[in-house]
Order: structure tokens, then sequence, then C-alpha cells
């Protein structure tokens, strides 16, 4: 997680504050528990918020709406499973 600001666990009313900020995207980061990105052996989530996907198919990566019902399920329980962060917003 490269942002100076900390980041938060997912929840319902962290997932509401992006949406009325406007984003409709999140970037999904997958880490391990020493820190290298990874999606199979996975340790915890970041999100970062973004309001456009990428046009450059090079910079494509995993995107996920953030009306999603994935990631409403996540925001629902965030202390289950996982750990869920959003990171500093962009765009």
């Amino acid at each position: 997680m490269g942002n100076s600001k900390s980041p938060v666990r997912l929840t319902i009313q962290n997932l509401q504050h992006l949406k009325d900020k406007g984003f409709l995207y999140v970037l999904i980061k997958g880490y391990t528990r020493d820190g290298r990105v990874d999606y199979i052996e996975l340790d915890y989530f970041t999100l970062i918020p973004v309001k456009s996907l990428p046009d450059d198919p090079n910079k494509k990566e995993i995107y996920e709406p953030i009306d999603s019902t994935i990631l409403t399920g996540w925001a629902n329980f965030p202390d289950e499973g996982l750990k869920i962060f959003i990171e500093e917003e962009r765009q």
C-alpha cells in the first residue's frame, strides 16, 4: 500500500461515501503478508477508487464497479474473511 494516507476498512458507509463523491469503480489489488502483489496467496485486498477506467489496454487491471453486489457483500461483513481496505482516493 504505497500511499501516505492510511487505508480504512471497507464498510457500507465508506462505500456510500465514495459513490457520493462520484467514484464509479475501484481498482482491486491483492497483497501477501509480506506486501507483494499477488492474487492467489493473498492476505488482504486494497481498493483504489477511480472515476473512470483507463483507455490504454496496457493499463487495464482488475476493476469492479463501485455499486457491484460483490463490493456490497464485502462491505456488509467487514470483519469476516479477507481484510479489505480502501486506499487514498484518486482522480
